[in-house]
């Protein structure tokens, strides 16, 4: 398979015709029919349904699709790195949840670029699970994910922890208290966060697990999880800072007691070398953090 192969089939993929994929492309329908009829005959597996006026993916073709965005992406990478290896650039790719971690990686990265203007970041959000598996994939430079130990991986644990608290509407009564105990919401419905990790740290901090007649809605993002609460569905489990940003004033938020905290670290892989911009990057985290450790 050529690359140029695959950047074609993305093309078909995008456009769901071959016509206008040609169009596109500025090569004849016929000249991209026949390369497609190639490729099936390479792998040995149908890619396309070929209708009347759009053509469909297989499940074999979806899963080349999915690998081609990735191949594809990674070469531009590589070109991209080594084109800028003597002027310093490139591209950075941080993949991150929802996490405190994620405005001290912004602000790093904004610092590297004054020194390397050419520096384009990318940011992804993602589920823990599908980040692990991006960065196997060589999608990301690093990934921001809870601290714990990961020996495939290396990691440096960073100057913050996500708290986690229970959002609340205003007229709550549980407003009442200043910290929220695992007495004071045993029988309360509940807006939880999709992340399994996340669901397990809340149980084992309730000491209990979860009743499914409690959790009334899960979300992935914290702005679902407001909206959630704002139209009285429950009360969240919600991560601090994201949740005390909110301008909405009929909300509010209590941190839990004892705490639940989950640290926060920067990984990448162990066997795969960084880009030059990449150990720039990584060399400002650990300035960082020394000079956090030196602050009176």
């Amino acid at each position: 398979m050529e690359l140029q192969t695959l950047r074609n089939f993305i093309e078909i993929a995008d456009h769901g015709s071959i016509t206008a994929a040609a169009r596109t492309l500025g090569i004849s329908q016929p000249g991209l029919s026949r390369q497609l009829k190639d490729l099936e005959k390479e792998l040995g597996v149908k890619l396309l349904i070929r209708g009347n006026r759009r053509v469909t993916l297989t499940e074999d073709g979806t899963y080349l699709l999915n690998r081609a965005r990735e191949l594809t992406a990674i070469a531009e990478r590589t070109k991209n790195n080594l084109q800028g290896k003597h002027a310093l650039g490139g591209d950075l790719y941080i993949g991150a949840g929802e996490t405190s971690g994620k405005q001290l990686m912004l602000q790093l990265a904004q610092s590297l670029r004054l020194q390397y203007p050419s520096l384009h970041v990318h940011v992804t959000y993602g589920s823990d699970e599908s980040l692990v598996a991006n960065l196997e994939a060589g999608m990301y430079d690093f990934i921001l994910r809870p601290g714990k130990e990961h020996t495939q991986y290396e990691r440096l644990l960073l100057p913050m922890r996500d708290a986690w608290g229970i959002l609340m509407d205003t007229d709550d009564p549980l407003t009442d208290n200043l910290l929220i105990t695992p007495n004071d919401i045993s029988d309360s419905e509940l807006i939880l966060p999709r992340a399994t990790h996340i669901r397990n740290s809340f149980e084992h901090w309730l000491g209990q697990g979860l009743d499914p007649a409690y959790i009334v809605g899960t979300y992935d993002l914290t702005a679902d999880a407001l909206g959630m609460t704002a139209v009285g569905l429950g009360r969240a489990l919600c991560l601090e800072y994201l949740a005390t940003q909110t301008s909405n004033t009929s909300l509010t938020f209590r941190p839990l007691a004892p705490a639940l905290a989950d640290p926060v670290a920067l990984v990448w892989k162990r066997d795969r070398e960084l880009s030059r911009i990449a150990q720039h990057f990584l060399e400002l985290v650990h300035e960082k953090i020394a000079s956090d450790k030196t602050e009176p």
